[in-house]
């Protein structure tokens, strides 16, 4: 398997691809960018343990940072009912988003080879972490319809140039996941022959 190949079925419920060194260091980078940003979000003063232990956040208000209202968006057009949904949802969001992150940066650390090896409940995770990465590049680089028109006329030089092709590239790792997945799913929805 090589490293152009993207994730590809391996046996049931288990999902394989190859990595470059290269490779896992960006995702690595990427994966530990989006862990560290959720983090600044965490509550830190909510004093009622009863709301802490049942994930009722302080945070009533959407974040003031672009990506982190991207990957933590309002529920609701309007503002109280969306405050009050936030409230209740998004420290469970939050922390789930972050144990996507983590899932997809334990794999990476510990494939000394470049092989990650995935069963079905990792190669979600995986998809909702990267899924989240492509988010937050999207806003970093304000991705919209006519992007592709942007990305051709830059410059070979320009530093943006890797970046796009950082998220192009996540997009087809992605799908390449999420077809192995359906694949999967495909395979046993077909009835045995006998």
């Amino acid at each position: 398997m090589t490293a152009t190949e993207g994730f590809k079925r391996h046996g049931d419920h288990s999902y394989v691809a190859q990595f470059a060194d290269s490779e896992k260091e960006v995702l690595l980078n990427l994966c530990e960018q989006i862990i560290e940003l959720l983090a600044e979000r965490t509550d830190h003063g909510n004093d009622d343990p009863l709301a802490a232990m049942v994930g009722i956040t302080s945070h009533d208000s959407p974040p003031e940072d672009d990506v982190l209202h991207r990957l933590l968006p309002n529920a609701y057009a309007d503002s109280v009912d969306s405050s009050e949904f936030r409230r209740y949802t998004e420290s469970t969001l939050r922390a789930k988003k972050q144990a996507h992150a983590v899932v997809m940066r334990i794999h990476l650390k510990s494939s000394e080879d470049g092989t990650i090896d995935l069963d079905h409940d990792n190669a979600n995770a995986w998809l909702g972490a990267i899924n989240d990465i492509r988010l937050a590049l999207g806003v970093r680089l304000k991705v919209e319809s006519n992007s592709n028109e942007h990305l051709e006329i830059l410059a070979p030089d320009d530093p943006l140039r890797g970046v796009y092709a950082v998220y192009t590239w996540l997009g087809w790792l992605q799908e390449s996941l999420l077809s192995a997945l359906i694949d999967d799913a495909d395979s046993k929805s077909q009835p045995e022959n006998s």
